[in-house]
């Protein structure tokens, strides 16, 4: 080793230790980023980040004269992994950009990481044979396209390239003063005028992963934020949700009710409740569906259920109770609207009284296995504030049974392709099952893997 260093002088070992430990730092920069953006949920903005920071330290290192003395490089294998490395380290580059760069942006971004993609092959093929001048020609013109592209994008006034919601102000000024300084390296090196001897590049890439390493770290911490508020507000949502749904079935002597719930997202917009009549053996129930998911639809249906619940007077008339509903939800919807079926079941008087709101029929099925569908529609609630309703009445006698459902039950996808569909849903009505099975069975023949919509389901049936 004594007679290799021969030559050097003390400044020439300093240097090359400097850039032993620049390379180091690159190696680890690099790797934390990716573990870190692997740990959270694959935070594409620190995965590009630390490839590229990666690939970098991974050439300095080779390059190194130390290093590669070490590991007994050889000249070629020295040049080889360098030439790989610089067909590379460009697509993770602006693929980083493109994360961060505006919308209007993210498209030409996406063309240009094509280009690179589509370099990558070709360059290291030439690269590895005797026009490999040809390869470090190419490089350098396209290293230098890409600086000033991305320099364009950032500063020509309106282009607004950093004009992200993603990145702060503060982070905008500290990636466009190192891409300022980066971009003047680049040129300077590719051009060959920076003085010869020792390779300045990395410190103008130092700067340049302090820039970008901040810029990564905001917008990683940002996007953390957005996601915890985002299952704050989601958990919140789910508790509302959970409160607004019946937690104990009402108690109808002579009547049998059983109802079933599955949400296609943790937070959804189906809807079921009971009133029951004090003093009779009755009970109105409702079924409805709000347009969309997530929290919007979770949180009108919270607002249905506070509206509904003050309907008790006009319990045994459900026309009444849907025009209310839509009286207190007009105007409130942003564009969203209510579907609702409303069914007023009366033992003691033996019949069911229905009105619905732009929703599925309901179906009452005899105990004969014949099958009425229930399908007066007014309105759906919401868009319409005079919108009128009408109750259609049917006999319900011992061994009858009353299906309201949403509309996610019969437009559920089968794995043939076909829906589930309305006709099939009054076969399965038909069908000889038991009546505490019947939801469960209903539930589990519609639910595929895909789930295209909630489901909900309430049944009851005369038993005696």
């Amino acid at each position: 080793m004594n007679f290799m260093l021969d030559g050097w002088s003390h400044q020439d070992l300093l240097w090359e230790l400097a850039g032993i430990v620049a390379a180091t730092l690159f190696l680890c920069t690099g790797l934390a980023s990716i573990t870190l953006g692997t740990l959270r949920s694959r935070d594409r903005t620190l995965l590009w980040f630390g490839a590229l920071t990666l690939l970098y330290g991974v050439r300095l290192t080779v390059s190194n004269r130390l290093t590669s003395l070490a590991m007994e490089f050889s000249v070629v294998s020295q040049r080889h992994i360098i030439l790989v490395i610089a067909a590379i380290i460009q697509i993770p580059a602006v693929l980083f950009f493109r994360e961060i760069l505006s919308q209007r942006w993210r498209r030409t971004a996406t063309v240009w990481a094509g280009v690179e993609i589509a370099f990558m092959p070709i360059g290291i093929a030439f690269g590895f044979s005797r026009y490999q001048q040809v390869f470090w020609t190419t490089s350098n013109v396209l290293a230098i396209l890409s600086a000033l592209l991305l320099m364009t994008v950032v500063f020509w006034p309106g282009l607004s390239g950093l004009d992200n919601v993603s990145l702060d102000k503060t982070s905008r000024r500290v990636m466009s003063a190192t891409l300022v300084i980066f971009t003047a390296f680049v040129i300077a090196r590719n051009l060959n005028w920076l003085p010869q001897g020792h390779d300045l590049e990395p410190i103008g890439f130092g700067i340049l992963v302090a820039g970008l390493g901040y810029a990564a770290a905001r917008v990683s911490t940002q996007r953390e934020n957005k996601l915890r508020d985002v299952e704050y507000e989601l958990e919140t949502a789910r508790r509302i949700q959970r409160s607004i749904l019946p937690r104990h079935l009402p108690s109808v002597p002579g009547l049998e009710l059983v109802a079933r719930y599955e949400p296609m997202t943790a937070v959804a917009g189906d809807f079921y409740d009971f009133l029951p009549v004090p003093g009779r053996r009755a009970v109105t129930i409702l079924v409805a569906d709000v347009s969309g998911h997530g929290v919007p639809a979770a949180l009108i249906a919270s607002m249905l259920k506070v509206a509904f619940t003050a309907q008790a007077e006009y319990a045994d008339d459900p026309a009444r109770i849907l025009a209310n509903l839509n009286a207190t939800l007009a105007g409130q919807l942003d564009g969203q609207f209510v579907t609702a079926a409303c069914a007023f079941v009366d033992l003691d008087a033996g019949q069911v009284v229905y009105a619905g709101a732009g929703h599925p029929p309901a179906l009452l099925v005899g105990g004969d296995g014949s099958i009425f569908e229930l399908k007066e529609n007014g309105l759906m609630l919401g868009p319409f504030r005079q919108a009128a309703y009408r109750n259609v009445s049917a006999n319900f006698a011992r061994g009858d049974k009353l299906v309201l459902y949403t509309d996610g039950i019969i437009e559920a996808t089968l794995g043939d392709g076909e829906q589930f569909g309305l006709d099939r849903l009054k076969t399965f009505a038909r069908g000889p099952r038991k009546f505490s099975d019947f939801a469960d069975h209903l539930i589990a023949a519609v639910a595929g893997p895909v789930r295209e919509d909630d489901l909900t389901v309430v049944v009851a049936e005369v038993h005696h």
